[in-house]
């Protein structure tokens, strides 16, 4: 790494941060990546991320949809999995013409996003599927259940929001202040959507919607409780997970609207003496050339 920041011709002296996956190759204290820089003397105090993208998938996986996911995988693994099979279900689905998708994606488990899109077709095909293991004398009652499928389709609607985060948070040019806007939106997002479900507005959930006109008003009270708890509980984890991003929101904010920052912003490490820091920011603010510049775009800015 040394080599390649001497062939870049790249000033080590001005690093702020180091953002890392969460192996311990990277974040060890002592041998990982992380604790070697900091031993290091050329390199000076800086801050050390752990990859926001990679966070936003953790923390994702501690949605509990385990009695949803588990038969959805192995049906679909069932139809994908096997040549004849997959060749009988698409002509199943021909036979049915109701305007239906024409198949079943198959889940990669390195790829999330695959996820929300074989849960969302599976919801869509979910009579044609009935049918298909009915014939293959497969029992998987829950395809009757109506409270499964209400947990199906709640399945469905969180991870079509949650994959819209991880769109917004992926693209070039993404500076950090753009993704810890996105994850802090998104979690204010989760505090609106649980009220609204504690009070039985199902806007933001449509497939939950379309679910409950089949269930009783008990059932749906009893599911629209759990479903509110599983919701606080993401909410809770998406905090635990960014709090040192939350800590450092003032100094982020920086990046994006210098001249209306607090002028006690800047800390260490992004710069070496904050008096003298608070006098520039002072001058900074009446600097109306700079002003102008920052409307071309963040990125202009600071170059």
């Amino acid at each position: 790494m040394m080599a390649a920041f001497a062939k870049a011709n790249l000033p080590i002296p001005k690093l702020t941060a180091i953002a890392t996956d969460g192996a311990p190759a990277m974040i060890g204290s002592v041998n990982g990546l992380v604790g070697l820089c900091k031993a290091d003397q050329t390199f000076p105090d800086f801050w050390n991320f752990h990859c926001i993208i990679h966070r936003e998938q953790l923390v994702s996986k501690s949605l509990n949809l385990n009695n949803v996911m588990k038969p959805v995988m192995e049906i679909v693994n069932y139809i994908r999995t096997h040549a004849l099979n997959h060749r009988q279900f698409r002509n199943l689905i021909a036979e049915l013409d109701q305007g239906l998708p024409g198949d079943l994606p198959l889940h990669c488990t390195v790829r999330w996003l695959s996820k929300s899109k074989v849960f969302s077709r599976f919801f869509e095909l979910l009579d044609a599927v009935k049918l298909f293991m009915e014939e293959k004398d497969k029992d998987y009652p829950e395809l009757s259940d109506l409270e499964w499928i209400m947990d199906l389709a709640f399945s469905v609607d969180m991870l079509c929001h949650l994959d819209r985060l991880n769109l917004t948070l992926q693209g070039k040019l993404k500076m950090l202040p753009d993704l810890v806007q996105s994850v802090f939106a998104f979690v204010n997002k989760l505090k609106l959507f649980e009220a609204h479900i504690q009070k039985g507005d199902l806007t933001h959930f449509h497939t939950l919607l379309k679910a409950s006109e089949q269930v009783t008003s008990a059932a749906l009270k009893k599911k629209r409780d759990r479903y509110a708890t599983l919701v606080a509980n993401l909410h809770e984890s998406f905090v635990t997970r960014f709090c040192d991003l939350q800590l450092k929101r003032p100094q982020i904010t920086f990046l994006v609207d210098p001249f209306n920052a607090e002028t006690d912003c800047l800390k260490a490490p992004l710069v070496t003496d904050e008096a003298a820091a608070e006098l520039e920011m002072i001058d900074l603010c009446e600097e109306d050339q700079l002003k102008a510049v920052l409307r071309e775009g963040t990125v202009e800015f600071w170059k």
